[in-house]
């Protein structure tokens, strides 16, 4: 009986474990959240443990949840404005769960931009617009003839989309194109065959649809959010 006993704590101890074992790690989707807080890099964001938490700082920053944009003007240690983070060794902020990843300095007005993850799973997704400039030919017309007596070349800014996905497994960023994404899911055959008999323009409109097919076959799993999130 006493080894019989000693059997059955054994199997519920390996039952109990096993559970908590599950309960540690999740699913990376539309639904996983992240830790909030600092992270310098994507290993340190696969541990869903923030490098810096919120509750230690001070600074400026603005979300914009509807474009999945995140302004930092600057983030300070508590009391010390004097000891800014260096930005620039951020790789992702988490905010309310969500991961968001540095995109580029807006110089101009003095605030680094980061991109939300709008797609998560073992390839994500992540879109931001930057002001880039653009050649405009202007031309002036008399008015008698409406023939061009004067023309110049001026340079403005433009809004400019830049789509990128990020492999969440090696922290690769990748210009979100059928060439990078081929690559990116060659243990995919099929799905990596089915890009490459599109036509560009064809292969393009399918793009979006393809990665959300790659991160439903082939799932990724991080440890859960703490619940220290502030």
């Amino acid at each position: 009986m006493k080894y019989g006993l000693n059997l059955v704590l054994l199997f519920c101890f390996l039952g109990l474990y096993s559970q908590t074992a599950a309960t540690d790690s999740v699913l990376v989707d539309v639904n996983f959240r992240f830790t909030d807080g600092l992270y310098t890099n994507a290993e340190a964001l696969r541990t869903n443990q923030p490098n810096i938490t919120f509750k230690t700082l001070a600074g400026n920053l603005v979300v914009q949840e509807e474009e999945y944009i995140l302004k930092v003007e600057n983030l300070y240690p508590k009391g010390r404005p004097d000891l800014p983070v260096a930005l620039q060794n951020i790789d992702f902020i988490c905010l309310n769960g969500l991961a968001y990843t540095r995109a580029y300095v807006d110089t101009i007005r003095n605030f680094t931009v980061y991109a939300g993850l709008r797609v998560r799973g073992r390839l994500c997704y992540f879109a931001y617009e930057q002001n880039q400039p653009d050649t405009v030919l202007i031309k002036a017309y008399n008015p008698m003839t409406g023939i061009p007596f004067r023309q110049q070349n001026v340079i403005r800014e433009k809004p400019m989309l830049t789509e990128r996905v990020l492999a969440l497994a090696t922290g690769e960023t990748s210009p979100f194109d059928r060439m990078n994404l081929m690559r990116l899911m060659a243990d995919d055959p099929a799905l990596t065959k089915s890009l490459e008999s599109l036509s560009i323009e064809d292969a393009e409109k399918r793009l979006q649809r393809t990665l959300l097919i790659y991160d439903d076959r082939h799932p990724i799993y991080l440890p859960a959010p703490s619940e220290l999130t502030n």
